[in-house]
């Protein structure tokens, strides 16, 4: 089964006289993602698929082959409803990435996860490990292209290691994988071209380069007839009728939802009245410290953050946060001295960039390990403003109370639960919650996929 590769004129030209094969037979790891695509073909205008799509990575995966691809999605499946983000941060290799991963991927809980990033492989691999333990999400893996040093040809006798750990870790975790390392050394081979022809400066793709990529991608991405997804690898993703069985009326006028997962998403039917509350197992939300996530910390001299990760060790509250440089830090920027304090704890205590630092009341922990504008101003020389300041924000990963929006709305009404069963406690005062259906994330329970 083929795909059409819609080239940009000045390459499609060129590739057609060389008889370059760029289309290539199905790939059967795409056996992988076979619940999205499942639900995208079966999408119709009166009962669309929802999807969210997150591209996360490096600066490769930042450029403008991603827009492309969400272009080709939305142009095929016109009836579905589509939730993008890219948070891929330029320059940061595996071991920053797997750190600040914990406030840009899992709270966002993608349905399809795009995933490529640099460095040590060891912190790519897990980086997709707590990917399947945390989120339901189905994933796209792929080979990098080349660099313009780099030679196709002998690339293609002997593959390269990056590529082969790159395949090896789709395979134990059950990720589709798209070999785009093989497919563009053979393009560049086979059309005469120096690496160098689609990138703008040794690395980064340029506009043809961009259009390429986003094509060997989609190439890729197809349906397999007869597939129903994997449970047992991508986990669950149940949606329930407000009347389901499980959700049982109690005497004193509560509903009781009983669930499997560590994700509740509530679909609006538009007609609520008044507020709805909650408790999971009986607690309140708020109390407990899985419930909450951070916020990516603000940038400083350039585009990255300036700490990869801020965690708590104790159960937060919503509020901002400043760290807020103090005397004692150095010109350069090499060396931090601070203070932080919430907007809602207040002062909580000062710490500097070669300790790791536990805030007075546990809301606020940060490794000095992760705070990256100590290297930042150096790199970029630039020099530590007065007063500098670095910004993230404690929210929760719930929604309590819930008010019913517009018909179709989704809420996220619980989320990063531990992962298994539950009995959700629904409140209105009204009677009428306004909730037409649930939906149920739940992450495959067998972590050890090999």
């Amino acid at each position: 089964m083929k795909s059409t590769i819609l080239f940009p004129v000045s390459v499609f030209f060129l590739v057609l006289l060389s008889g370059a094969a760029l289309l290539r037979a199905e790939n059967p790891t795409a056996v992988h993602i076979q619940r999205t695509m499942k639900a995208l073909e079966e999408s119709t205008a009166e009962h669309p698929a929802h999807l969210r799509v997150m591209f996360y990575g490096q600066s490769i995966t930042a450029q403008a082959w991603t827009r492309e691809v969400e272009r080709f999605f939305q142009e095929k499946y016109p009836t579905a409803v589509f939730e993008f983000r890219n948070a891929a941060i330029g320059g940061f290799e595996s071991p920053n990435l797997v750190r600040s991963a914990e406030c840009d991927l899992y709270p966002w809980y993608p349905d399809l996860l795009f995933f490529h990033v640099y460095g040590p492989i060891d912190k790519y691999e897990e980086i997709v490990k707590k990917t399947r333990e945390r989120t339901s999400a189905e994933i796209i893996l792929w080979t990098s292209h080349l660099n313009g040093s780099q030679d196709p040809k002998k690339m293609l006798l002997q593959r390269d290691q990056r590529s082969k750990d790159i395949l090896e870790v789709a395979q134990r975790n059950h990720c589709m994988v798209i070999d785009l390392n093989k497919k563009w050394c053979r393009m560049l081979v086979d059309n005469g071209w120096e690496p160098n022809r689609l990138l703008s400066d040794g690395i980064h793709l340029n506009e043809d380069g961009c259009h390429i990529y986003a094509n060997m991608i989609w190439e890729e991405i197809v349906r397999v007839p007869g597939t129903e997804g994997e449970p047992e690898i991508s986990g669950t993703i149940t949606e329930y009728p407000a009347d389901a069985p499980c959700i049982v009326k109690e005497e004193n006028g509560d509903l009781t939802f009983s669930f499997d997962g560590n994700r509740v998403v509530a679909v609006s039917n538009g007609m609520g009245e008044g507020e709805v509350t909650f408790l999971l197992d009986g607690e309140p939300f708020a109390d407990d410290i899985n419930l909450w996530a951070s916020t990516r910390p603000s940038t400083g001299p350039c585009w990255m953050p300036c700490i990869n990760y801020v965690g708590f060790e104790k159960t937060p509250v919503a509020e901002d946060w400043v760290l807020t440089a103090t005397e004692g830090s150095s010109q350069d920027g090499t060396y931090l001295e601070y203070k932080v304090a919430g907007s809602v704890t207040g002062e909580d205590g000062a710490g500097n960039s070669k300790e790791d630092f536990i805030s007075e009341s546990g809301r606020a922990v940060i490794k000095s390990s992760d705070i990256g504008v100590t290297w930042q101003f150096p790199y970029f020389k630039q020099e530590l403003p007065e007063d500098f300041r670095i910004t993230w924000s404690t929210v929760p990963m719930f929604t309590d109370p819930y008010l019913a929006g517009p018909e179709g709305e989704r809420t996220v009404i619980v989320q990063n639960c531990a992962n298994g069963p539950h009995k959700l406690t629904v409140r209105s005062e009204s009677g009428n919650t306004g909730i037409a259906k649930w939906i149920v994330n739940a992450p495959a329970k067998n972590p050890d996929l090999q």
